[in-house]
């Protein structure tokens, strides 16, 4: 089966297209933070302040956890920090990715950031992993 490098999809066809991976880009300023899923967005809360508890690790712009259960995606990966800044977050995420060797991920993305372009992610990913991109709810 080949992998669909890129494509766009609404919040409704994130929860019936099952995803290796959901990505929550930028959480402090991402309307989908409370949005996607109350019991997503408890368990988002108290990894912030068990986090915010410990000292950083290197890899402290990324934060994975497991999904609730019921949820078309088996974890979350919440990017933080210049990570998640809308100009490298796909540059910093693509090694991520390929170094969890997930075949899709579905990102959640800040309110009036654009979608990459259907090239850069196909060329980061070299054809391993796919991207479905959110679109963000309007004001």
């Amino acid at each position: 089966m080949a992998t669909e490098i890129f494509t766009s999809t609404s919040y409704e066809s994130a929860w019936t297209t099952s995803s290796d991976v959901w990505v929550l880009l930028d959480p402090d300023s991402n309307p989908w933070t409370e949005k996607i899923d109350w019991s997503l967005g408890m368990l988002l809360r108290r990894a912030f302040v068990r986090r915010m508890m410990k000292p950083h690790s290197s890899d402290s712009n990324f934060m994975l956890l497991a999904a609730p259960e019921g949820m078309p995606a088996a974890r979350v990966l919440v990017v933080q920090g210049a990570s998640a800044e809308e100009s490298v977050w796909l540059q910093k995420l693509a090694p991520v990715l390929t170094k969890m060797k997930v075949k899709s991920a579905t990102v959640f993305a800040p309110r009036d950031w654009r979608a990459p372009v259907s090239k850069s992610v196909a060329e980061l990913s070299a054809g391993e992993w796919g991207l479905r991109w959110v679109e963000s709810p309007q004001p």
